[in-house]
């Protein structure tokens, strides 16, 4: 029997960690695509510094791609693709970017992104494709082709529901991928319900992180200057009420769980990096994808309502300083009438 052919889009630092545990396992002709470090990787691979493969010199996949459309072009026909990059659907769509390396009904793609909602886009695009949630827990980092792993690799495995397909084939077909994935370094489980766990990581991603990316402080400033109690526990609240109508119950102790996650430490949340680094954030799937689904469920949801469109300029600055576009010299004309 022949052994599936892997395509894997995003070599950051969780990206090639997932790459590399799917090559140790020995189960699966693992191909990946790089845009940055292609010219070093593909000259000298990887250094790889992993709490879980060790110390790894020049190390490479299968195949090494700078684009979708080379690894497209390349005539394999690809069981699974598997995609880690940064999900940024109003910069760049997933599911476009994606396509060369997709044969309809025949590719499973693998989601290991952060964000709510992910599979609505590929399931509308790809009807007769499965499509599989992967929520990763690790710590690893690329900088310049060095990858350096410090916390161990852990990822549940689910689907999206894809109404084309029954509830059996599509947990078999997460459970085949577990299986692919998995190996004796790393931890991959099956988790059956993706919907309550990416609603679970809502309630801190979609309140804290956002307030922290909007206000450019630390959650332990947050809590300090009452910020946290005045806006983002509010807000955890509405997105427990927007599960609730959706159909999922979260724990009676979640928000005094999200609330305590980051005690003792002046963390900065993700939305906040990037702010700082001047990188587009993640905030339609984060929260985007939530408030679409709160209107789909006829759910109020005021607090989140501010903190998105607030941070909707945000991401307009940020999209024009790293030259998405351009805005006009002078300033148009505003033909509007506010009473």
């Amino acid at each position: 029997m022949s052994i599936p052919n892997i395509l894997l889009i995003g070599t950051g630092g969780v990206g090639t960690i997932v790459a590399c545990g799917i090559v140790y396992n020995k189960k699966a002709t693992v191909s990946v695509v790089t845009r940055s470090d292609y010219e070093k990787v593909i000259e000298e691979g990887w250094e790889i510094k992993s709490v879980d493969y060790g110390h790894l010199k020049g190390w490479k996949p299968d195949h090494i791609y700078p684009t979708v459309d080379a690894a497209g072009a390349s005539g394999t026909i690809y069981d699974y693709v598997i995609i880690t990059t940064k999900n940024l659907p109003d910069v760049i769509k997933p599911e476009d970017v994606a396509a060369p390396a997709i044969t309809p009904g025949k590719t499973t793609v693998v989601l290991i992104q952060n964000g709510f909602d992910l599979g609505r886009p590929f399931i509308a695009k790809y009807p007769n494709n499965y499509c599989l949630s992967g929520v990763s827990h690790i710590g690893s980092h690329n900088h310049g082709g060095i990858i350096n792993q410090t916390q161990n690799d852990k990822c549940l495995i689910s689907y999206f529901d894809n109404p084309n397909f029954s509830k059996d084939d599509q947990e078999a077909k997460a459970k085949e991928f577990v299986e692919i994935y998995s190996n004796d370094k790393n931890t991959i489980s099956y988790f059956p319900d993706v919907k309550w766990y990416r609603y679970r990581k809502l309630v801190y991603n979609a309140t804290l992180n956002t307030t922290c990316a909007l206000t450019r402080v630390d959650s332990g400033r947050l809590l300090m200057s009452g910020t946290l109690e005045a806006v983002s526990v509010p807000a955890m609240r509405e997105v427990i009420k927007v599960a609730k109508a959706d159909g999922v119950e979260l724990p009676e102790d979640v928000i005094n769980s999200v609330v305590h996650s980051d005690d003792g430490d002046w963390f900065k949340p993700s939305m906040l990096v990037d702010v700082e680094k001047g990188n587009p954030i993640e905030l339609e799937v984060i929260l985007g994808n939530l408030l679409v689904v709160a209107r789909e469920l006829n759910v109020e949801t005021p607090v989140l309502d501010i903190l998105y469109n607030l941070l909707k300029a945000t991401q307009f600055k940020l999209k024009e300083g790293r030259g998405l576009f351009a805005v006009p010299t002078e300033r148009p004309e505003n033909t509007g009438h506010y009473a």
